[in-house]
């Protein structure tokens, strides 16, 4: 299996294809595998899938959680593929640590893409779904891995590998995840976002009131994914995968 050491953690990735590399950034103890179907991206980019310390396939001893200290995992893999520069996508919380990587390494950032994405947790009941989050990852964590897992799909057979992937996130550290996302803020850093910048929204998904947000500070492309909420990535795949290849293509090649 292909890892990268990053000091003692054995950071597990994915990569397939060639062309413009693309390397996604997922949601707490999701892992990888949310992304199943990004997969097929191939066919047109480099795709990279790392499974980020305490998630997934990644090896290592338990860790304090911050957003910038998993933007430099991101740079570890990339350094490890020698690939100077890449389009950096973040689903769900792992925007955050997307727009942190682009924030903090801008010579390593091609463009950004967002899939539900915010500069900051600003309503009440978003703030409320992190708070019941980590509620359930110290109490009820089966529960809240299978709430997730069935959320984002009705296939059996991903569903499952989801799900039994979930199974090896750390607890400890998922629980940090989403008080790391809960308070992290860029909103203010968001002007210094010189790259091109897509954010994609399904239509039913509250997260994309954030909208306003950047409108303030930063230009952007933006699709908005009708019939969906926030699971964008594997309930509407492919339109996804064609917005996507779309925004790359036009921008990159």
């Amino acid at each position: 299996m292909p890892a990268v050491l990053n000091g003692d953690t054995n950071i597990f990735y994915e990569v397939k294809g060639h062309g413009v590399p693309i390397i996604f950034i997922h949601p707490p103890a999701m892992g990888r595998k949310v992304f199943y179907y990004q997969g097929l991206l191939a066919e047109h980019f480099q795709v990279i899938f790392p499974d980020l310390s305490g998630n997934g396939d990644t090896t290592g001893p338990e860790k304090k959680v911050t957003i910038l200290g998993y933007a430099e995992e991101i740079r570890a893999v990339l350094d490890h593929l020698n690939i100077d520069k890449a389009v950096i996508l973040g689903y769900s919380s792992g925007g955050a640590i997307a727009q942190e990587f682009a924030l903090s390494f801008p010579e390593r950032t091609l463009g950004v893409i967002l899939s539900g994405g915010f500069p900051e947790v600003l309503s009440e009941a978003f703030r409320y779904e992190h708070i019941l989050g980590m509620y359930f990852v110290k109490h009820f964590p089966g529960f809240l891995r299978y709430i997730i897992a069935t959320s984002h799909t009705n296939d059996k057979e991903v569903r499952n590998e989801i799900l039994d992937h979930m199974k090896k996130a750390n607890l400890n550290m998922w629980f940090e995840s989403y008080d790391r996302s809960l308070h992290y803020s860029c909103t203010d850093r968001l002007r210094n976002l010189n790259v091109p910048l897509l954010l994609i929204y399904g239509s039913r998904d509250f997260v994309n009131q954030h909208l306003r947000s950047y409108r303030r500070y930063v230009s952007f492309q933006t699709a908005i994914i009708k019939g969906v909420s926030h699971q964008v990535p594997t309930k509407k795949w492919q339109l996804f995968n064609q917005v996507i290849t779309g925004f790359v293509q036009q921008q990159f090649n």
